[in-house]
């Protein structure tokens, strides 16, 4: 999913400079937005084989873009399933530009389900933890239209799955009246080893629900939608979805059951 700690340390940066008399930053070269929201959300994820895959909860969702000189972070409270939201601007021209991004693209986990605080799975006990993806690439934006298209080709750098990932995706806000509509639709593919980190069951996993398997590549498409109203000065109520789908590939897995997921959430964030 997305990078939540970055955020919620640039946003410490943030408050801290503006506490600070003399910040420790050159205040000319560094731009922000912030909005911090309190929401309930509704998570269903793939379900894994015997394990709990809907969560809900009330929980903190942020809006970011941070900027100083070339480095970036930019996140949408509504975007569950996007590309990266960390980067450093390489070519910038008029309608496009070029950047080297860090972003997460799977979500983990192990024999005990999506959380490692819940309880031991039994048809998953004994299978490794696959842990979340590192990836470092490029990504290449355009203009088009009224939308901005981005497409993103990654590797996993820093992590285990020694696979990479083409993420495609198209954005667009639209205003009705006093409603502001984002929406964000795209597509990943995954390579064979990316796919088999996640998917795949070694024999040293087989269990008594699992045999093994070697994962093909995969691919997945979503679609995402955010409405914000303004309620007061410096509120806004925000409710959105996000829904996703994974190619028939992933479901021959015997660890995954379904090859869906999305997300509901509802609340009020307040606009520093």
């Amino acid at each position: 999913m997305k990078i939540i700690v970055y955020v919620i340390f640039a946003a410490c940066l943030v408050i801290t400079g503006r506490v600070q008399a003399e910040p420790w930053y050159d205040e000319e070269e560094f731009e922000w937005q912030l909005s911090l929201g309190a929401f309930y959300v509704n998570t269903k994820l793939p379900k894994l084989i015997g394990a709990k895959h809907e969560f809900s909860s009330l929980a903190p969702l942020i809006d970011a873009k941070l900027q100083y000189k070339n480095f970036y972070l930019n996140t949408h409270s509504g975007d569950f399933f996007g590309g990266s939201d960390l980067g450093y601007q390489l070519i910038q021209r008029e309608g496009w530009g070029l950047d080297v991004i860090f972003g997460n693209y799977q979500i983990p986990f192990s024999e005990n389900g999506y959380y490692s605080n819940d309880d031991k799975v039994k048809e998953l006990e004994g299978i490794k933890k696959r842990k979340v993806d590192q990836s470092i690439g490029f990504a290449y934006y355009q203009n088009i239209g009224e939308y901005l298209a981005v497409v993103e080709l990654v590797y996993d750098v820093f992590g285990e799955s020694n696979g990479w990932v083409f993420h495609m995706e198209a954005t667009r806000n639209f205003e009705l009246r006093n409603w502001d509509l984002w929406l964000n639709f795209g597509a990943n593919y995954y390579s064979q080893n990316f796919n088999d980190y996640f998917y795949g069951v070694d024999p040293s996993e087989v269990n008594d629900y699992l045999y093994g398997f070697t994962a093909g590549d995969g691919a997945t498409a979503f679609v995402q939608t955010q409405l914000n109203y303004p309620i007061a000065q410096d509120w806004v109520y925000s409710a959105g979805v996000s829904v996703l789908v994974g190619s028939g590939g992933v479901k021959s897995s015997p660890l995954v059951e379904s090859n869906y997921a999305r997300v509901i959430f509802t609340g009020v964030k307040y606009v520093f």
